[in-house]
């Protein structure tokens, strides 16, 4: 496996009023989760400390194809992620230059 993540994903999430905590657990039982998948490099949950009310969820892929599996398998588990927010969350796609 390559040393360095080829693709992070860096997705902010706000938490509906009252959910945040909820969210917080259901991002960190499916970063257990995501850990375990081939060509992670890891996965945080963080806070956000220009803006303390958002969560951010952090992974780092060996590869594109590695990324889809783990979206295609997580589909469902993230769906139900967003029912815990304000709105759909923003996610950014970052590659090293």
């Amino acid at each position: 496996m390559a040393e360095h993540a080829s693709v992070v994903r860096v997705t902010h999430f706000t938490p509906a009023p009252g959910k945040r905590e909820e969210l917080v657990s259901r991002l960190q039982e499916g970063a257990e989760q995501i850990r375990q998948m081939d060509g992670c490099f890891g996965v945080q949950i963080c806070a956000l400390r220009e803006a303390p009310d958002q969560v951010v969820s952090i992974s780092r892929w060996a590869s594109q194809s590695a990324l889809d599996a783990f979206l295609k398998a997580s589909d469902s588990q993230r769906a139900n992620a967003n029912t815990l927010a304000t709105a759909a969350p923003v996610t950014e796609h970052l590659t090293p230059l």
